[in-house]
């Protein structure tokens, strides 16, 4: 950590800024705020945002640390931050807005207000509106195309809809609760169309106005320097993060704001100044497990969706028995959480960069059980738990064998194997396949769950659900002060005897992406552009598609595909309630210009080996489509070093044969390779407009 910014801590106290009344005391909470952002700070982390409300008035609103280091910009708590997905409560917010007006019917089917909404899945006119507020209407997930980039993207939502006219439902409309991103962008064109306005303005006018916002935007144009916090990547300022999903995750808040946004579910709708937001009806309404009646055989109270709300029964302050409503909100480089606790009247608020253990629920959980304790309502500060295991058992006749086998969620590939010994052993697939050491050894216990020695307080237990078998994870929570338990993943059940001869060609072969934005976050982190295909002998005729676009950002990941009916199309068939089932897609093949692509969700792939080469001492002109997708070339390396010459483009990305990035760059550029054997890639995008057009690339 910078000396600047311990002796700013030091020095320097952040005013609250607000038009609600302060209120007095919660000295204990106010000092567990700063000692979680202190010690934040001192573990590398640049700036946080922390806030406190109660139902009489705000409590704190500050700032620490330094949103821009090298211009020693303090954090205050007027600085802004992304908040990501917490952004989805103003979506649903919104929505409850134009309820209130009698003008959406929570019931009604979305098609009826969104005629432009089409999918390939007879089952899409039965979403509705309500659906879409509480992740059930079985969409797959997200459309990560273009969705977080490092210049303004608009029309992102239009997008959106145009790749679901090819998307199939993963489950019957209402049946399960899934989370999904796509279905919140909905409400964004939904909005607008009932409440002619644009989704932006309407919450402008309708929710930051009133509520004295003054600080809130959208991720819509460049930022004043110094008014956001920046994130930070091995020590180097990044650009500033446009998160283009406007509904689902696209908001700059302050912690200021955000404290007048948390006090109005306190007040029942109605902002500091008075004015009605929100009926207190519809603040009932969106605080309601709406998971209720859904399938779930595993069933997550971290996961009890309301509208708008990851939970309605956040389990750390339900652990000592006090309800609260709470939205987590994640992008690239940040994270956010609000916590509303009705019962008690407080709130709290978290935002701030990722870094130095930034943790923001288990920062709100600390603030709010020390006001607890502080105020008399919590006899003491729950201690945590201990780490120890139920003693070892015997198996039940035939579990053992019953647990055997290979399980997967929407990033993620488990074997569990029983062993001669009577424990389980449990491995992560990767891109080489299972390792030979296992993760982790697992003893059935007398609580009826596989737990390892290392690690006492995770804890597998495999459920029956009809034919099906999901595997069950109970761990710690946030303050490691109680347990969560969630469906984790499900047994994947062979498809087929064997993979079709056309599958069986593609396995090993790779694709790369097309028709991500130029400026996308992605390629800022160096994601993996590749696409690839593996099967498993455990499991005849398995089809696994491999890819390390995101998702969330984790790197390389595996999915499980049914690809025994049909040689053009394997089909989603991991159905897991809860945030493991998100992001669950068909794989496409399509043919284009005589070559295979493949469709991922909301991704484009062509095929690696068709990349031309590039000869040398040549001017060699590539053209791009009309569609404006990447085109891809490649250039063999040379015992000596070559410089290139790239023009005609709006942007260039150079590749190693490993397709770690060597040098990206705008219009035009003279990248140096240096010597070595094999192949380097080079990526193309369009120039201005981004379709048609050709690019001029010089090998020497």
């Amino acid at each position: 950590m910078k000396k600047s910014i311990i002796l700013f801590l030091a020095f320097s106290v952040i005013a609250c800024g607000s038009s609600s009344r302060n209120v007095t005391g919660y000295t204990m909470a106010m000092q567990e705020a700063r000692n979680a952002a202190d010690a934040i700070l001192q573990a590398g982390g640049t700036s946080v945002g922390l806030a406190m409300v109660s139902r009489d008035g705000l409590v704190f609103a500050r700032g620490y640390g330094q949103a821009d280091v090298a211009a020693s910009v303090p954090a205050t708590e007027k600085t802004m931050f992304p908040i990501g997905s917490v952004s989805k409560i103003f979506a649903a917010v919104a929505v409850m807005q134009l309820v209130d007006q009698g003008l959406v019917d929570l019931d009604q089917t979305v098609v009826k207000y969104l005629p432009s909404f089409k999918m390939a899945d007879p089952r899409y006119t039965q979403i509705t509106v309500r659906m879409l507020l509480n992740h059930t209407s079985g969409m797959p997930g997200t459309i990560y195309t273009a969705a977080e980039t490092t210049v303004p993207a608009p029309g992102y939502a239009d997008a959106v809809l145009a790749s679901l006219t090819y998307q199939r439902l993963k489950a019957d409309p209402g049946a399960f609760a899934f989370y999904c991103n796509d279905g919140w962008t909905l409400t964004d064109p939904l909005v607008a169309a009932v409440g002619k306005m644009s989704y932006v303005d309407w919450v402008k006018k309708k929710i930051f106005e009133p509520l004295g916002m003054n600080h809130s935007t959208f991720s819509l144009a460049p930022l004043p320097e110094g008014s956001f916090a920046k994130a930070y990547r091995s020590g180097t300022a990044l650009p500033q993060e446009y998160v283009n999903v406007d509904a689902a995750g696209g908001i700059y808040s302050t912690t200021a704001d955000m404290a007048a946004f948390v006090r109005m579910f306190l007040n029942g709708g109605m902002s500091d100044q008075g004015i009605p937001v929100l009926s207190p009806e519809s603040v009932r309404r969106m605080g309601m497990d709406q998971t209720v009646g859904t399938f779930n055989p595993v069933p997550n109270a971290a996961l009890a969706y309301g509208l708008g709300w990851d939970t309605v029964s956040e389990t750390g302050l339900g652990s000592v028995g006090v309800k609260a409503w709470t939205k987590n909100g994640g992008t690239f480089f940040y994270g956010s959480q609000n916590i509303v606790a009705p019962d008690v009247g407080l709130g709290a608020v978290a935002l701030g960069p990722t870094g130095g253990g930034y943790a923001p629920l288990a920062i709100l959980q600390r603030v709010l059980l020390r006001a607890l304790v502080e105020d008399g309502r919590l006899a003491a500060y729950p201690a945590s738990l201990p780490a120890q295991t139920a003693p070892v058992a015997a198996a039940p006749a035939g579990l053992l064998a019953s647990v055997d086998g290979i399980y997967a969620n929407y990033a993620h590939v488990y074997k569990l194997k029983a062993e001669a010994d009577g424990t389980v052993t449990l491995r992560v697939l990767t891109a080489s396949g299972f390792p030979v050491a296992p993760a982790s050894v697992l003893k059935y216990r007398t609580d009826g769950w596989f737990t390892s020695d290392a690690a006492p307080l995770n804890s597998f237990q495999v459920v029956s659900a009809g034919t099906d078998k999901y595997l069950a994870l109970r761990a710690p929570g946030a303050n490691q002060f109680y347990l969560d338990t969630q469906a984790f993943a499900i047994k994947v059940t062979s498809p087929g005897p064997a993979l079709s001869p056309a599958w069986s060609g593609r396995i090993g072969k790779q694709w790369l992406v097309v028709n991500e934005h130029p400026a996308g976050i992605p390629f800022l982190v160096d994601e993996d552009p590749r696409f690839g295909l593996m099967t498993l002998a455990d499991v005849p005729g398995s089809l696994f598609a491999l890819t390390a676009i995101p998702p969330i950002n984790m790197g390389w990941q595996a999915q499980a595909v049914d690809a025994s009916a049909s040689d053009q199309k394997a089909g989603m068939m991991l159905l897991i309630p809860g945030i493991q089932g998100t992001d669950i897609y068909d794989l496409d093949v399509l043919i284009r210009g005589g070559e295979e692509w493949l469709r991922w969700g909301g991704y484009l792939h062509r095929p690696l080996d068709k990349a031309p080469v590039l000869p040398a001492s040549t001017v060699s002109s590539v053209a791009f489509g009309p569609e404006g997708y990447a085109e891809w070339v490649s250039i063999p390396l040379k015992g000596v070093s070559q410089t290139l010459s790239i023009s005609g483009v709006s942007a260039w990305r150079l590749y190693d044969n490993g397709f770690k990035t060597l040098a990206a760059g705008g219009a035009s550029g003279n990248p140096v390779l240096a010597p070595g054997a094999g192949l380097a890639y080079l990526m193309l995008f369009g120039g201005a407009g981004g379709a048609g057009g050709s690019a001029s690339v010089t090998v020497p």
